[in-house]
């Protein structure tokens, strides 16, 4: 089973830079934000000393503020990109995915809508050679992997699928027998890293309390196995983010070293 060094482990990284930390660390491949894809435009030979890496794009992460009741705050033109914008990220970094998420999104949406978009947006994606891949968060109209699921069957669309996280997973009191009836096709990607049970009354804020997997008390190790005998080549995304700067190397060594015994176990 493969692995992926995700952009939020080391938010500040450029482009090439990602490339450069995950290759030395031993990821193969890395997700990437279209933003960072837009600024390494912007600079000559990026190309170039992103092949010389040897690390392959994914997963293009994500679009945002784009389905139905969506916070088009969260989608400002400086982190994010529009529908156009990130497949065009998409296929010119030969990723295989494009994340979407409903990202602050109106619970309230009906699934009937969702459906129709996401089946809008898969179809834009399978004519320009890619696929999207749908993220559940609670709190939002795709709040849990059921949701996530039946909402894809709507659409319809073989170009569409759900990334799977285990933290959005945990956070929403899903479990690992929840992973029993998956099918083989209905798991594109996966995002993992570890959990300590919050105490009650524990306020959430978002984009943080992400441990290395392995730490914490969470059964992330179970929902591996599960999604590792449901989809044999899924791609695990090491997704823990920081608001730690500095010192990348250092941070994306431990990280590495995590995910290794982590998987070893």
């Amino acid at each position: 089973m493969g692995t992926a060094l995700c952009w939020g482990c080391v938010p500040e990284a450029g482009l090439v830079e990602l490339a450069t930390l995950a290759a030395r660390h031993g990821f193969p491949e890395i997700s990437v934000r279209p933003a960072q894809y837009f600024r390494a435009r912007r600079e000559s030979g990026w190309r170039e000393q992103l092949a010389g890496t040897g690390v392959s794009i994914g997963v293009v992460d994500g679009l945002v503020g784009y389905l139905p009741g969506s916070d088009g705050a969260a989608a400002d033109a400086e982190r994010h990109a529009s529908l156009d914008g990130c497949l065009e990220a998409t296929v010119d970094l030969g990723a295989r995915t494009l994340n979407v998420a409903h990202y602050l999104g109106d619970p309230a949406v009906e699934e009937a809508v969702m459906a129709a978009e996401v089946r809008e947006i898969a179809d834009r994606a399978a004519q320009a050679g890619t696929r999207i891949s749908m993220e559940f968060l609670p709190g939002t109209a795709l709040p849990d992997l059921a949701t996530a699921l039946r909402i894809v069957e709507r659409a319809g669309s073989p170009a569409a699928g759900v990334l799977f996280d285990t933290w959005h997973h945990l956070r929403g009191g899903g479990t690992g027998a929840d992973l029993a009836g998956l099918e083989p096709g209905q798991i594109l990607e996966a995002q993992i890293s570890g959990r300590r049970t919050p105490a009650p009354g524990e306020v959430y804020a978002p984009m943080t309390g992400r441990l290395a997997p392995g730490d914490g008390d969470a059964p992330v190790a179970e929902l591996v196995r599960a999604l590792r005998a449901a989809e044999p080549d899924l791609v695990l995304g090491l997704e823990v983010f920081t608001a730690e700067r500095g010192e990348m190397d250092r941070r994306v060594a431990h990280l590495a070293a995590a995910t290794r015994k982590f998987l070893g176990e």
